[in-house]
């Protein structure tokens, strides 16, 4: 979001400074109904009636994280069928089902259950599960860069539809600053080549 800052502040260099804040995993929402941001890039698909969404802005491979023990670690890749028979650590707090399902399939395409195992409320806390052993968890592929861990494996998908990110802001605050912000998203990631170039937008 860094480049796209820099672009909405060259275009509207009266708007003031852009600030940039982490939101917990736990309440992914939580901030932006309070008030406190204005705008969060978010994980899709958000379909929450307070809340507005624009296009996808990012679109990344899925990947499994697991601790260097397991069995999966050695792997070259996996399958969503993989994760039946493995606990896949869940995310606890407010987080909307649906969302939590796109994440994490509840099912396998096979029909198989997959069971959810522990709950963390952040991301070191989900890593440090991870790292022990406690269970498994599907993660965007940029997570291999900006959480390596010496204890963490991450393992390509092979059939997991990407995952998605893109501006969401409350319905009731559709201003013309807002509105600005996510043109200048979207022109930072055509400039990139379209959505898919993850790094430049996360750095």
């Amino acid at each position: 979001m860094l480049f796209t800052a820099a672009a909405y502040r060259e275009r509207h260099p009266a708007a003031g400074e852009v600030l940039l804040h982490e939101t917990p995993l736990s309440d992914p929402f939580g901030l932006l109904r309070s008030g406190e941001l204005d705008l969060l890039l978010a994980q899709f698909p958000v379909v929450e009636a307070d809340l507005a969404t624009g296009p996808v802005l990012i679109s990344d491979t899925r990947v499994l994280a697991v601790s260097t023990r397991h069995p999966f670690a050695k792997r070259p890749s996996v399958r969503v069928d993989d994760l039946a028979g493995h606990k896949v650590l869940s995310l606890s707090g407010p987080v909307p089902d649906y969302w939590l399902d796109h994440l994490l399939p509840p099912t396998t395409p096979a029909g198989r259950p997959v069971e959810r195992g522990e709950r963390a409320a952040t991301r070191q806390e989900l890593l440090a599960l991870v790292g022990a052993g406690r269970g498994v968890h599907p993660a965007a592929a940029h997570e291999v860069r900006y959480y390596a861990r010496p204890n963490i494996a991450y393992v390509p998908f092979d059939d997991a539809p990407p995952l998605e990110y893109g501006l969401v802001w409350r319905a009731a605050a559709d201003t013309g600053r807002i509105r600005a912000f996510a043109e200048a998203a979207v022109e930072t990631v055509r400039r990139q080549g379209g959505p898919g170039d993850v790094c430049a937008e996360c750095r």
